[in-house]
């Protein structure tokens, strides 16, 4: 039984999606039905836009946070599919994406789908516990710069800085 219902919702949603094509078109006419599905696939790449850098920013800040970003990554592959199933034409799948960009229902299926599902992410770095039971980078802080971005001043023979400085 469990067999068959895949078959039947990969035939059964197309067939759906032009029965309400034919049903919506019918009641408001040709033009307008393509007007709609124009504006969905707008609306869909509008809201990824949106909503998939609220996703990537709340995974940095958890990452920083030295917290398991797996949650949030969840979330952001439900917008994404959230995003396709509005730029996909057809009413049915537009139905499904605007419901899936609620953040309340995406919560719910993220949470459903992590009780189903072991999420793997790789560590960002090794955190030890600071003072105050705060979580920061172990080891000395490092700082990135460019050539141009600094210079290294020898000092003369006195200590003080020298007088004639060639720059590279």
């Amino acid at each position: 039984m469990r067999s068959l219902i895949l078959p039947l919702v990969i035939l059964g949603l197309p067939l759906a999606e032009i029965a309400s094509f034919v049903i919506v078109g019918r009641e408001v006419g040709l033009l307008m039905t393509l007007l709609l599905v124009f504006l969905s696939g707008a609306v869909g790449i509008a809201l990824l836009r949106i909503q998939g850098f609220e996703v990537f920013r709340r995974v940095q800040e958890s990452a920083r946070a030295g917290r398991d970003p797996g949650r949030e990554v969840l979330e952001g592959a439900l917008v994404f599919v959230a995003a396709i199933l509005l730029i996909v034409p057809g009413f049915i799948s537009d139905i499904i994406g605007l419901i899936l960009f609620l953040p309340p229902v995406r919560r719910a299926i993220a949470t459903f789908l992590q009780t189903r599902m072991t999420i793997v992410t790789a560590g960002t770095g090794f955190y030890r516990s600071g003072p105050g039971g705060r979580e920061g980078r172990a080891g000395p802080r490092v700082i990135d710069l460019d050539e141009d971005e600094f210079s290294r001043e020898k000092k003369d023979d006195d200590g003080s800085p020298p007088t004639n400085r060639i720059s590279r």
